[in-house]
């Protein structure tokens, strides 16, 4: 059994009268007009709205509080000559916000620099010593972009020195804000702008077009990336103008994104808000991570076909560097993280020398492995200080978590979802303790799972190119507007491979006996060998639709999002060599053999190893079951698990034989024969001395030749003391496939031919019938 990571939530099916008129009026797949019912979209106004927004569904900029105050400034600065620093921050929104009005000052002719500042040395936001060069070096007014509204200890000072900040920013709302010259945000207090979900790219293109007085359609690429990247809402106006961004980003117009795009081996003319949150995004924020962000803008805001193709290698491979840092961060994250204790709700992890800029990304993954919050945090150059970040799923308030408890670190910030940290390392247990016992607070055990719902089920038939692109229509998705995830009941499941330097990720093919698609599923490699033995009918996958393009020819792929094995998982382990190595995994081990058993039991981690007796015995149910040896007979096998309560969720079958009794065969009657007619003429035969050279003669080999005469002692034929045979003279008459010898090995041979020399998938099915599952 392999359980769902996820709590699957299926969405109740919508009017199918509904679901059917708005196919037929749009031409669309009914899986497509389903997808629009569920959002509501119910009729053919409505759809069209959504399919089509219009760009007039962006709101004024002016309704944005202080825009006017601060366009005002901004054109008074610019008509006075005086220097302009943009300041910005190094994530992709803050990249992209920088570049954004950075350009727009340039072109207006604008006396304007920027300026990034550095996570290690800057940290996040206005950084004192930074201002206070930015100043230094003549700047009048600073423009922050992303960044700004938790600034006030920094901006005051710098508006008292007579240096103007106008601050645009999207993020959390502190309770005290800088008094800076103007304050643009979509969510300030007492504000009536209508939408307050726009990330910090977005406020710098209502600035942007404020200050011009028309739409900037150009700098709508950036503002796609920018609000993908910070995974804002989808809907409302960021609907239009991402869509908008997306068709920009198609055009190819500017040269350091055709550049990057190219780089990164991403179709230009098919590009969609995928291909910028898991390819662009990432790029861009590597650069922040581990290199310099202000590269970031560069690349951006280039004119220079040469300079531009430079900078996009350079980024690509700082992700390449990124990619690397978390594989090897990962792994070891991962060891720790087994050597906890796995009920806590919580999990905080500390390791030393790990690069500090890829933890958070550390913390996401081992988030969506285990479901459960996790901290990842590090000290450097033998510090005692550990810097981390965090991640949490939606039922645990990481935020409120620590922040009655910052007395336990130096430095903290963040949100519901995520948290940045430095702490001392001497407080690690007691910032441990403190998020066992906030989680019980909140009454988070960590031990319920996260939703995924489930927009509808789905057969390999209808997967196309057609419903992928009609599905494309539904984008951008992202919250307010979820990517649909189907589930799958595959009837095949085939070509199951690993990939990857680490064969980490798993490869697949699903189909309905048919129709045969592929299904990439990255970080599951693991479950391959689970795949290759388990029955599809056992198999549920949940799914989205995805698209391959290789040498141009593009085809529609699923990308795996959770999987749920139902019954007992059988993995096919066979061997004729055990080593210690094998027997690492938690679980029962069952061993026919005494000897055997004796012989393992010093190696598993908690000493279980059972006689079959024992295994009779015991309850199994979710448990990890190995079956050492071969049984003597099937019977013995199907006894093991006749109570179909008890069912174990996985079996693993070594089913080691040393000597195999199929390979030597069973005797047939001529051998019998023969044997008999020599034992009959000879008065005695001392085996001892004479086995092999009685063997030679009869032509039959020695292991066989010696279970036959167990068998004639058995029959009553011969007698059989200290080592010497002699024939009985008076023979009752005796079928010899009725003595226990023969019954033994006919039962020995039989089991040996199902479980040790039937391949994988008969083997398997065989098991499975055992357990009472078909």
């Amino acid at each position: 059994m392999v359980k769902a990571q996820y709590d699957w939530q299926r969405i109740k099916a919508p009017d199918k009268q509904v679901v059917s008129q708005l196919s037929q009026e749009l031409s669309i797949s009914p899986v497509i007009a389903r997808l629009l019912v569920e959002r509501g979209i119910t009729s053919l106004d409505t759809a069209h709205s959504y399919l089509q927004p219009s760009m007039e569904m962006i709101h004024d900029p002016h309704q944005l509080h202080d825009m006017d105050k601060a366009v005002k400034r901004i054109r008074e600065a610019m008509e006075n000559e005086e220097q302009i620093t943009v300041y910005g921050d190094y994530d992709a929104d803050g990249i992209t916000s920088t570049a954004l009005m950075y350009e727009v000052l340039r072109d207006a002719g604008a006396n304007v620099n920027y300026y990034v500042p550095n996570r290690f040395r800057d940290g996040y936001g206005p950084n004192a010593d930074a201002y206070q060069r930015i100043v230094e070096q003549g700047t009048k007014l600073i423009i922050t972009v992303d960044n700004g509204v938790s600034g006030k200890a920094v901006i005051d000072p710098v508006m008292k020195q007579g240096i103007d900040v106008i601050v645009t920013d999207h993020h959390e709302m502190p309770e005290e804000l800088p008094d800076a010259y103007a304050i643009v945000h979509p969510r300030y207090p007492g504000s009536d702008y209508p939408f307050a979900d726009l990330s910090g790219v977005g406020v710098a293109f209502k600035v942007a077009w404020a200050l011009m007085d028309e739409f900037p359609e150009d700098f709508l690429d950036l503002v796609a990336i920018g609000e993908i990247a910070d995974v804002v809402s989808v809907t409302d106006e960021n609907r239009p103008l991402i869509m908008a961004g997306i068709q920009e980003l198609r055009q190819g117009m500017r040269p350091g994104l055709y550049a990057l795009i190219k780089e990164a081996g991403v179709s230009e003319q098919y590009l969609t808000d995928q291909d910028i949150g898991f390819v662009i995004a990432p790029r861009l924020n590597a650069l922040g991570r581990i290199a310099d962000a202000n590269d970031g803008v560069k690349l951006l805001t280039t004119l220079d076909e040469d300079q531009a193709g430079k900078l996009a290698k350079m980024v690509d491979q700082a992700n390449n560097k990124r990619q690397e840092l978390v594989n090897e961060i990962m792994a070891e994250a991962q060891q720790q993280l087994s050597q906890l204790d796995q009920a806590q709700p919580v999990f905080l992890i500390v390791g030393h020398d790990w690069h500090q800029g890829v933890l958070g990304i550390v913390a996401s993954r081992l988030m969506d492995q285990i479901g459960k919050p996790v901290i990842v945090a590090s000290s450097n150059d033998d510090q005692s200080i550990a810097k981390g970040s965090g991640r949490s799923v939606d039922s645990f308030n990481l935020f409120a978590a620590l922040d009655s408890h910052r007395e336990l670190m130096t430095s903290f910030g963040g949100h519901p979802a995520a948290c940045g940290l430095s702490f001392d390392v001497s407080n690690l247990e007691a910032l441990r303790n403190v998020l066992v016992e906030e989680a019980q607070k909140q009454g988070f055990d960590g031990r319920e799972k996260q939703p995924l719902e489930i927009a509808s089920s789905i057969n390999p038939a209808k997967i196309n190119m057609q419903l992928y692109e009609q599905l494309v229509a539904l984008s951008p998705f992202g919250p307010g507007n979820e990517q649909p995830i189907f589930e799958l009941a595959p009837d095949q499941i085939d070509d199951i491979v690993t990939m990857g330097k680490d064969n980490s990720h798993l490869k697949f093919t699903v189909s309905d006996g048919q129709t045969k698609v592929t299904v990439i599923a990255f970080g599951k490699g693991q479950l391959a060998p689970i795949l290759k033995s388990a029955v599809a009918s056992q198999v549920n996958l949940a799914v989205k639709l995805s698209i391959n393009e290789w040498r141009g020819k593009r085809t529609v792929q699923l990308m795996l999002t959770d999987i749920c094995v139902d019954g007992p998982v059988i993995l096919d382990q066979r061997t004729n060599k055990l080593n210690p190595q094998l027997f690492n995994e938690q679980g029962y081990y069952i061993a026919f053999d005494k000897k055997l058993r004796d012989n393992i039991q010093p190696h598993l981690p908690n000493g279980q190893a059972l006689s079959p007796e024992e295994a009779l015995e015991t309850d199994f149910s979710g448990q990890q079951v190995t079956l050492v040896d071969c049984p003597p007979s099937l019977k013995e096998f199907e006894k093991l698990f006749s109570n179909d309560q008890h069912a174990p969720s996985l079996i693993r079958l070594f089913l080691f034989q040393p000597h195999s009794v199929y390979l030597n065969g069973m005797p047939v009657r001529d051998e019998f024969a023969r044997l008999y007619r020599l034992v009959v003429q000879v008065p005695q035969i001392d085996l001892n001395r004479q086995l092999n050279q009685l063997s030679t003669r009869l032509r039959i080999n020695a292991e066989r030749l010696i279970f036959m005469l167990r068998v004639f002692s058995a029959a009553g034929f011969v007698t059989i003391k200290d080592g010497i045979l002699k024939p009985v003279s008076d023979v009752d008459k005796t079928d010899i496939k009725e003595t226990s010898p023969y019954q033994r090995r006919i039962a020995q041979y039989k089991a040996e031919q199902v479980l040790l020399f039937s391949d994988s998938k008969f083997l398997t099915k065989w098991v499975l019938n055992c357990l009472n599952i078909h």
